[in-house]
C-alpha cells in the first residue's frame, strides 16, 4: 500500500495569500493536466482501473487491514481523538493516544481516507485527506496537519519566526454574503515592557493590512500567546470589536462579516440565545454584554434576546460571579436571527464572606481612600484604570503580583514569604471569585481595585471570622457593584 498525496480537506492556508499549500490530485475524479508527469499519472491509474476490473471475484475477497498515524505538525505530536473516514464506508475510527487508527478489513484498490478533529476547524481546515493503493496491508497511511513554517512560507513568505503567530480568514458582506475585496483589518495586542528608568510601561501594537480581490487577508507577525483584538471595516460596512484568544497552535482563522455601520432597521437582525450549566440547567439572572446595545440579564428559563442588532461579526460577553467568563462570537446578518448556545463553567468557590457595609457610594469611597492612605496594598481608581486596554495589564502592573495568561488558562501568584509563592484569594464585589472571571472584566466596567500582596495586610472585613488567610487577596470593585453600595 502507497500513500500518493496529502491534501488540506476544505479551505486551504494558502488560499488567503493567493497560494495553495499544495496540488493534490486524485486519479478518478476526471481533471487532467497538461503536466507530463500528471498524464503518466492517468495512464497507470487508467492501468490500475483495467486490472483491477478483470481480476476474478477472488482479489475481492482478499481483505486486508489499513493503519495509518495522524500527526499535527503545528505542535509536533500525534493528534490524539481525530475522527479518521474511508470513502465508501460509514465505519469511523477514532486515532488513540499515539495518533493511531486501523481499518481492519479493506479491499484492496484506491482509497480516500479523510480525518476531522477541532484542532483543524480552528486553523480553517475541515479535514485532511490522503488517497492511497491498498495492496498488502502493510504499508502506512499518514495524514499530517502541515507544518507552520510551510503555512508561514505560504502566507507570509520568507522563514518563519520563533515567537510570532498568524491570524487569517475571509471578509464578506453580511447582507449578500460576497467577498470584499480591499477591506481593512486592524489587529491589536498589548504587553508590559521596561522603560529605560527600569519603569513598567504599556505598550500597544497595532498591524494592519487589506483583503485581497477574494476577501481573503492574513496578518503575520502576531504575539501568539496574548490576547488579541481584531476589527474589519469597508466604506461604510465594519465589523464589532472582536476578542481572539491567545493562539495556542501560533495558527488561528477568523473569518468576518461586515455589516452597515450606520443605524437602519433594515440593516438589523436578532442575536438570541440561552445559557445553561454543563449539566443542561439554565442559568438565571446571568449578565449578558454587548457592543453598542444595553446589557441584559437572563430570564427563569436562561434565554436572553437581543433585538435590532447591526449587522456583521458581533461579540457576546457573559458573566456569574463563580463561573468562568464567556465569549461567543455571532454572524449578524439583516432581517435573520442568529442563536447562541452558551455553557458556562462554575469555579470552586469558598463558603461567601459575609460583610456589611453602608450602600452609599460615599461612604464606600471613603472607605477606598483610607486604605488607600494607610498604603498597606496597593490601590487603583477608576481613573486610573480606565488608561489599559485590559483589565488584566491593570494586575500586570502591580509589584509584588505574577500574572500568567497561557492557553487561555489565567494564574496569579504573590510571595509566600517564605521564598515560594501562593495564588492569592479573589473577591469581587465582595464575593468570592477565581481567577477566570477576571479575564474578560472591562477595564471600563472596573471602578477601582486592591491587592494585598501580604496575608497579614488583609483588611480584616473581608477574613471570614477563624480563618487565616496564607496568601495575599485581590479585591475588585466593580462600577455595578459600586452603584448598590
Amino acid at each position: 500500500m502507497s500513500d500518493e498525496s496529502l491534501e488540506p480537506h476544505g479551505s486551504c492556508v494558502g488560499e488567503v495569500a493567493g497560494a495553495s499549500v499544495g496540488r493534490c490530485h486524485e486519479c478518478s475524479d476526471g481533471r487532467s493536466s497538461s503536466h507530463p508527469m500528471m498524464k503518466h499519472r492517468g495512464i497507470v491509474c487508467a492501468l490500475v482501473a483495467g486490472l483491477g476490473s478483470s481480476r476474478s471475484g477472488h482479489a475481492q475477497r482478499a481483505r486486508v487491514p489499513v493503519r495509518g498515524v495522524v500527526f499535527d505538525s503545528l505542535r509536533r505530536e500525534p493528534m490524539r481523538n481525530a475522527f479518521v473516514t474511508m470513502a465508501g464506508s460509514n465505519e469511523v475510527i477514532t486515532t488513540d493516544s499515539r495518533g493511531r487508527f486501523q481499518f481492519d478489513s479493506v479491499a484492496p484498490g484506491d482509497h480516500r481516507l479523510t480525518a476531522q478533529h477541532p484542532l483543524l476547524d480552528s486553523i480553517g481546515l475541515s479535514g485532511l485527506t490522503a488517497h492511497a493503493t491498498v495492496t498488502d496491508g502493510v504499508s502506512e497511511v499518514n495524514l499530517a496537519v502541515p507544518s507552520f513554517e510551510t503555512i508561514w512560507k505560504v502566507a507570509c513568505g520568507g522563514r518563519a519566526p520563533k515567537d510570532s503567530g498568524i491570524v487569517y480568514g475571509t471578509i464578506r458582506d453580511a447582507k449578500a454574503g460576497a467577498p470584499v475585496a480591499d477591506a481593512a483589518v486592524q489587529l491589536s495586542w498589548t504587553d508590559l515592557v521596561l522603560d529605560g528608568n527600569r519603569h513598567i510601561a504599556q505598550r500597544r501594537w497595532t498591524v494592519e493590512t487589506r483583503s485581497n480581490a477574494t476577501g481573503g487577508y492574513a496578518v503575520c507577525g502576531v504575539a501568539p500567546e496574548l490576547g488579541l483584538r481584531i476589527h474589519a471595516n469597508a466604506e461604510t460596512s465594519e465589523t464589532g470589536l472582536i476578542d481572539l484568544p491567545p493562539i495556542s497552535t501560533r495558527v488561528q482563522r477568523r473569518d468576518l462579516l461586515v455589516g452597515p455601520s450606520r443605524d437602519a432597521d433594515s440593516s438589523r437582525g436578532t442575536i438570541t440565545g440561552r445559557v445553561t450549566d454543563p449539566t443542561g440547567q439554565p442559568l438565571v439572572d446571568v449578565r449578558v454584554v454587548m457592543e453598542r446595545v444595553p446589557a441584559m440579564r437572563t430570564d427563569a428559563d436562561g434565554r436572553f434576546t437581543f433585538s435590532n442588532v447591526p449587522a456583521g461579526t458581533r461579540q457576546i460577553e457573559i458573566f456569574e460571579i463563580g463561573a468562568v467568563p464567556l465569549l461567543e462570537i455571532a454572524d449578524v446578518t439583516p432581517g435573520a436571527t442568529t442563536t447562541v448556545n452558551a455553557t458556562l463553567r462554575h469555579v470552586p468557590m469558598l463558603e461567601t464572606a459575609h460583610t456589611s457595609a453602608a450602600r452609599a457610594t460615599r461612604v464606600f469611597a471613603a472607605e477606598f481612600a483610607e486604605r488607600r492612605r494607610q498604603g498597606f496594598g496597593y490601590m487603583r481608581d477608576s481613573t486610573e484604570i480606565a488608561k489599559y486596554d485590559q483589565f488584566l495589564n491593570v494586575l500586570r502592573d502591580v509589584p509584588s503580583l505574577t500574572v500568567q495568561y497561557r492557553a487561555a488558562t489565567l494564574t496569579i501568584s504573590v510571595p509566600d514569604g517564605k521564598g515560594g509563592a501562593c495564588p492569592p484569594d479573589v473577591l469581587i464585589d465582595g464575593a468570592h471569585a477565581g481567577f477566570g472571571n477576571l479575564i474578560d472584566l472591562s477595564s471600563q466596567e472596573v471602578g477601582g481595585v486592591e491587592v494585598y500582596p501580604r496575608a497579614a495586610h488583609i483588611p480584616a472585613r473581608f477574613v471570614p471570622p477563624g480563618f487565616q488567610p496564607e496568601c495575599g487577596m485581590i479585591l475588585v470593585w466593580t462600577k455595578y457593584g459600586l452603584k448598590n453600595r
